[in-house]
């Protein structure tokens, strides 16, 4: 890189050959910096356009601006709103609607529900997922003890899929071929296969396992056992438990980073946001996020930050995921559950 200020006439040849090399040497040494920092995953990310929140005891969705985490809009949607996801394309978001025993289907362009897809009654939908070229929706119905798959072409169910008792989450694997729901009832972990949506193993978790998470990678699964205080880590190829790590009083969601290094368990009780070496399969860091009773029910990782929905104490806590610092806490509806972001542009 040239600078665009020319030297002064007549300066002596040596004088310009030592600015040269000084220039150069700043520009390797930024320039390494930039680097080192993007390698690290240390570098300025693309805030995320939007947030949105389900309040389980106020029947409404929070959207949260991602740039000034102010609340742009608070949309009522159905009884005891649980579980949120966004598409791919980002146009629509599906809200498990637990008392009405129904999937919302939310534009994002619009802020307005454009549809309720009802399910079986007495199903009680709790977590969703999306495959993940958008093409079904997967909701553990915690009432009925199955999973129902909708068509999102359709909006129609086309299938459902007894599993365990009270499913609670459910995660689907990067390729979409498998889904891992988390049967809290049963204290073990459904797998579906997305093909056929019949079962085709049953691992055995912690006490009351309630949240569950696939690497990005697809190699691990994540099982947050909230009666038993810790995470059970699954390989996924095999099936078979690989290890069992303390994880808080009573981790209740878990979520991975998308660069696959850590995962972070919502702490239910204290206050905490557990975090784990995905590498040393250790506790590497604990955030608080209040005191005993803030209740950190659900997490989302992003490239941009960690959302936790902090259901005692009516708020998002926003998260810097390079620094784990709090950078800001929103304030929610009553008693917020679920929580999903639309990515910015560019990411």
């Amino acid at each position: 890189m040239r600078s665009l200020r020319q030297p002064r006439p007549g300066a002596p040849k040596r004088q310009r050959s030592s600015a040269a090399a000084v220039g150069l040497g700043l520009l390797l040494l930024v320039t390494g910096l930039l680097g080192s920092a993007a390698a690290c995953g240390a570098g300025p990310t693309i805030p995320d356009r939007f947030i949105y929140v389900t309040n389980q005891l106020d029947n409404t969705l929070s959207v949260i601006d991602g740039s000034t985490y102010k609340v742009v809009a608070t949309v009522p949607v159905g009884a005891f709103p649980a579980g949120v996801v966004v598409s791919p394309d980002g146009r629509h978001a599906y809200i498990a609607q637990g008392g009405d025993n129904a999937v919302a289907v939310f534009d994002t362009s619009t802020n307005t529900i454009a549809k309720n897809v009802s399910l079986a009654p007495g199903s009680r939908p709790r977590g969703v997922v999306l495959t993940p070229n958008g093409q079904f929706l997967y909701v553990a119905d915690g009432g009925s003890n199955s999973v129902s798959v909708l068509d999102t072409g359709t909006n129609q169910i086309v299938a459902s899929v007894p599993v365990g008792s009270q499913p609670v989450s459910v995660a689907v694997t990067p390729d979409g071929a498998s889904a891992y729901v988390a049967n809290s009832g049963s204290n073990d972990v459904s797998v579906i296969d997305t093909r056929t949506n019949r079962i085709v193993r049953v691992i055995p978790a912690g006490q009351f396992p309630a949240g569950v998470a696939v690497t990005h990678d697809g190699a691990s699964v994540y099982v947050a056992n909230e009666l038993s205080g810790n995470v059970t880590v699954i390989n996924a190829r095999s099936g078979a438990v690989e290890t069992t790590l303390p994880s808080g009083i009573g981790p209740f969601n878990v979520a991975t980073s998308p660069t696959d290094n850590v995962a972070y368990v919502a702490d239910l009780g204290p206050g905490n946001l557990v975090v784990i070496d995905t590498g040393t399969r250790r506790t590497s860091s604990t955030v608080t996020l209040g005191s005993f009773g803030t209740d950190p029910f659900n997490a989302a990782a992003t490239p941009h930050a960690i959302y936790v929905t902090d259901q005692g104490a009516n708020t998002l806590s926003v998260i810097d995921p390079h620094t784990l610092h709090v950078v800001t806490t929103v304030s929610t509806g009553n008693s917020p559950y679920g929580v999903a972001a639309l990515p910015g542009h560019g990411q």
